[in-house]
């Protein structure tokens, strides 16, 4: 099945973002990952902005199987699940399972947020507002990238950066 996923955080939110991208693709061994975006806080009160992108990738986990390893991440990298206040409060990482597909297309009609419906169809509101992160040695965040990882070898290669999602090599996913 393939998952479109957002990502969020507002605690240390360089480095959680990017310790939450490189453990996806260290499970599933190749990720399309959208430009990362500063936004603000929504729902909670803070004075912290979020690092948020979006993460397509193909596993054989079902959608329930999937949801209890994001939350299992989660709580790696510091969440408290099972605080009743955690959804007010502010976050090391935030795994939302937006959409799921067998063929890979995404429709986007079940992304609420805002900024996670500008990345989804490439129409982010501040491209001066995107961050770079380091994943596995290798700066991204600026443009759409597909990243493999050889489970044999455990290298990471950047198959393809572009800057808008139509350039993009997992352009098939995100057709209407």
């Amino acid at each position: 099945m393939w998952y479109l996923c957002g990502l969020g955080s507002n605690v240390e939110p360089r480095l959680n973002l990017a310790n939450a991208v490189a453990t996806l693709l260290e499970e599933n061994n190749m990720l399309w990952l959208s430009p990362v975006i500063h936004t603000q806080p929504k729902g909670i009160v803070t004075k912290r902005s979020f690092l948020n992108a979006l993460v397509v990738f193909y596993s054989p986990l079902s959608l329930c199987q999937l949801k209890n390893r994001t939350n299992a991440l989660e709580e790696a990298l510091g969440r408290d699940r099972a605080d009743p206040l955690r959804s007010l409060k502010d976050r090391c990482i935030d795994v939302d399972i937006l959409e799921q597909s067998g063929d890979g297309c995404f429709t986007g009609a079940t992304i609420e947020e805002s900024y996670y419906r500008e990345l989804f169809t490439g129409l982010e509101h501040a491209r001066s507002a995107r961050v770079t992160i380091r994943i596995v040695g290798h700066s991204l965040g600026q443009a759409p990238a597909t990243i493999h990882r050889d489970a044999r070898s455990g290298d990471v290669v950047v198959i393809q950066e572009g800057q808008h999602l139509h350039d993009h090599a997992v352009k098939a996913p995100f057709s209407a």
